[in-house]
């Protein structure tokens, strides 16, 4: 760790802790006026027990998460930054999709490539791992409809006990919602911007007299335009729960849900940024050279179940299971090959992907046992499972027949009138098949009562092959199988200052399996990827709202880098090819650092006020071979708050509550390469910071009757997405306005 690196991380420090002690200064000064404004009345002791859920709870705050340990702890006990967008957020500010959800998560990033894939960041790495119910979603999955989740839970850092795999960024919890023992539901009808519309019902009916054995149907169905040419979408979602009390102490579920997005006028790629001369382009938002019949279209089927006993003794012994069949269909073609002539209207070609025949298996498991234990006189806590999943990806080869040229011949004039490709299979495929299931295991010590140590690991094995087949030849492997075993561990400590203040500090690891191969023809070894975290956490106001403050360091080291040797004695014929492979691989033993800090407070202020505030910032260190990373920002600011008028105000004031938000981020770019001689900035395209605001205004009629009014990019900002992806950019959203109506029963 270099000088510089160090006075930075110390800067980090210091700035964090001055920022975060104002904030909960005046937290706690507000609290404290609250205590001496309060009349002394009897003491009167309530037990209250915190649920999980935060479906009708009101709060931007949730109670507790089992995402980073899996031990059941509230976000103050976690030795991790967690942000929560609850189910009051979700609703509040119309978030529709996942992707909504992480544009508005404090300290995450949410970019596209086009109108069908996302990216999502944070601490500087791409985020890969994304769970239902902490259990992967499928390879093929689309973009997850809000409608099906309580909450959407973003770990920060590496998460080795329950992620195993990936970068030291997030994992993403998405939790269903559950049944309730009582009767109740809710529909709604939404019209909005481009003619969107989306309806929803979501029901929970009771099967038994006294709620044990109880159900929950919901479905969602949106319908929409949109401000690129020639894209629609509709969007399925439905899910059924069936919950039952079949003991005092023992509870099952069983369920299934269902996905299916099928938009037309998929984009594949960006707009071009630059003309043929290196000029700028400067193509309007609603741009796009794609065909009314393209499209991208996912869908998801899962069933899942799991069973839980709790014991006299406060152990809990639970088993899930998760089945999912993703499907995709890609057929498109988009004009994202080149470079405009404006003057001309030639310089663009088209891609074309036809392959309608891809699917993506998942089974998932998850069994372990929690309870306490006493040791020296105190209690602790121990959690020990099994759990991980089998993946088998297969794609069928199809052969295509295109009638129409490859180039445009002028895109001024562009219709999207094309003749669809017409195709049929070859008889030719392949398969992949990945396995990764370990055992895990966490031990929280009560060393004493302000003190608590947190020790965990997983030792999990990773197996992968890769099969191809024609019509004339049976499966074979198309490279040597890769597997290998990693012990992953994850220390965690809190030091409780007082009631209301806790520090705590934690590191995990993580690991990536490579696919890059070494001379030998074999996988090398996987990259690593840790995650240290110092932080102090903080509640207010009856733990009504949560403060808290990080810093943190993270890393991913052993990236391949080419062999060199291998590449130079394969040409002049000193070293034998093998497996046809032109270009061999190292294991580097470099990588990529980066550090930062963040603070986030979220929960109420005051019963009728809720607020939702975080910023971020993120260095990357760059290194001999790993570039520092331009393409997310390395500042983010992120507030958002909502308030019920006081009935004091007139009558009925009450009924109303306002809201309203700000993302700000600062600069980012990239110089993706191959931009025409002459391009404007050297080819480097960029975004300046900007900010996009939102309000919201909901009006209850009645206990059982509501309506929202939501606007998204209040001034209408024109911004990027996407920055030098193939030299292009990808455009957000102009202002849009949506009205709602709820009825609740």
């Amino acid at each position: 760790m270099n000088t510089q690196f160090r006075i930075k991380s110390l800067s980090f420090a210091v700035k964090s802790i001055l920022i975060y002690g104002g904030i909960t200064h005046v937290a706690w000064a507000l609290d404290q006026e609250n205590i001496l404004n309060t009349s002394e009345l009897p003491t009167i002791t309530v037990t209250a027990i915190a649920n999980d859920k935060t479906e009708g709870s009101g709060s931007y705050k949730a109670n507790k998460s089992k995402s980073s340990s899996k031990l059941n702890l509230t976000l103050k006990e976690t030795p991790q930054s967690v942000s929560v967008i609850t189910r009051e957020q979700i609703e509040q500010r119309n978030l529709v999709n996942i992707d909504d959800i992480l544009a508005a998560t404090p300290g995450v990033t949410a970019t596209k490539n086009d109108s069908e894939r996302s990216n999502y960041y944070a601490r500087g790495f791409s985020i890969s791992n994304r769970q239902i119910d902490g259990m992967p979603v499928g390879d093929n999955s689309p973009r997850a409809d809000s409608f099906f989740f309580d909450r959407v839970e973003v770990i920060k850092g590496a998460s080795g006990l329950s992620g195993s795999t990936g970068n030291p960024s997030a994992t993403i919890n998405m939790v269903r919602k559950r049944p309730d023992k009582e009767f109740s539901g809710n529909v709604s009808s939404t019209y909005g911007s481009w003619d969107s519309t989306r309806v929803t019902a979501d029901v929970s009916v009771p099967i038994t007299a006294d709620g044990s054995v109880r159900s929950r149907v919901m479905a969602a169905h949106t319908d929409k335009e949109s401000y690129m040419d020639f894209y629609k979408l509709k969007s399925t979602a439905a899910m059924a729960i069936i919950e039952a009390d079949l003991t005092e102490n023992t509870t099952a579920s069983v369920g299934f849900q269902y996905q299916d997005n099928e938009p037309k006028g998929s984009t594949w790629g960006t707009v071009p940024y630059f003309n043929a001369d290196g000029s700028l382009a400067n193509l309007p938002r609603n741009f796009s050279l794609t065909t009314d019949w393209s499209t991208i279209q996912y869908e998801d089927k899962t069933t899942f179940a799991d069973i839980q006993h709790k014991f006299e003794n406060e152990w809990l012994v639970k088993a899930a299971i998760a089945h999912s069949t993703s499907d995709s269909n890609w057929f498109v073609a988009y004009g994202a090959n080149g470079f405009p002539n404006p003057s001309t209207g030639e310089g663009i070609g088209l891609w074309t992907s036809v392959s309608p025949y891809s699917e993506s298996k998942k089974l998932n498991l998850d069994i372990y046992a929690t309870g306490p234990f006493q040791f020296l006189d105190r209690k602790h806590e121990l959690i020990m499972g099994y759990s991980g999943y089998k993946t088998e990806s297969t794609s069928q080869s199809v052969k295509s027949f295109i009638d129409y040229p490859t180039m445009i011949p002028d895109y001024r004039d562009w219709t999207g009138n094309l003749p669809q490709p017409k195709y049929e299979k070859t008889g030719a495929g392949s398969k992949t098949t990945t396995e990764l299931f370990g055992y895990y295991s966490t031990l929280r010590l009560n060393l004493a009562d302000p003190l608590k140590l947190i020790l965990g690991g997983r030792y999990s094995t990773y197996d992968y092959k890769n099969e191809t087949w024609t019509a004339n030849t049976d499966k074979v492997l198309s490279a040597k199988p890769r597997n290998f075993k990693k012990l992953v561990p994850y220390v965690g400590m809190l030091y409780d200052i007082n009631d209301s203040y806790t520090a705590y500090a934690s590191y995990t690891d993580m690991f990536t399996p490579s696919g890059r191969k070494d001379r030998t023809g074999s996988y090398l070894d996987p990259e690593v990827g840790s995650s240290t975290e110092v932080g102090i956490k903080a509640d207010f106001f009856d733990a009504k709202l949560l403060t808290t403050a990080a810093v943190f360091w993270s890393s991913v080291k052993d990236l391949a880098v080419e062999d060199k040797e291998y590449r130079d004695g394969v040409k002049n014929g000193t070293i034998p090819k093998v497996d046809d492979m032109d270009t061999a691989y190292l294991s580097s033993g470099q990588g990529l650092k980066v550090n930062g800090f963040e603070i986030e407070a979220i929960g109420k202020l005051q019963d009728n006020l809720n607020v939702s505030a975080g910023y971020t910032y993120v260095n990357s260190v760059s290194s001999a071979i790993s570039n520092s990373t331009t393409t997310i920002p390395q500042n983010q600011v992120k507030l958002f708050t909502s308030y019920t008028l006081p009935e004091n105000l007139w009558m009925g004031a009450n009924k109303l509550t306002v809201g309203g938000g700000v993302n700000w981020q600062s600069e980012i770019s990239q110089n993706w390469g191959g931009a025409p001689k002459n391009a404007y900035n050297g080819g480097t395209v960029v975004q300046k910071s900007y900010y996009l605001a939102s309000a919201f205004a909901n009006y209850k009629f009645s206990e059982e009757l509501s309506a929202s009014l939501n606007i998204n990019n209040l001034f209408d900002e024109k911004y990027y997405l996407n920055v030098g992806f193939y030299n292009g950019v990808y455009w957000g959203e102009p202002r849009n306005i949506t009205l709602s109506v709820r009825a609740k029963f």
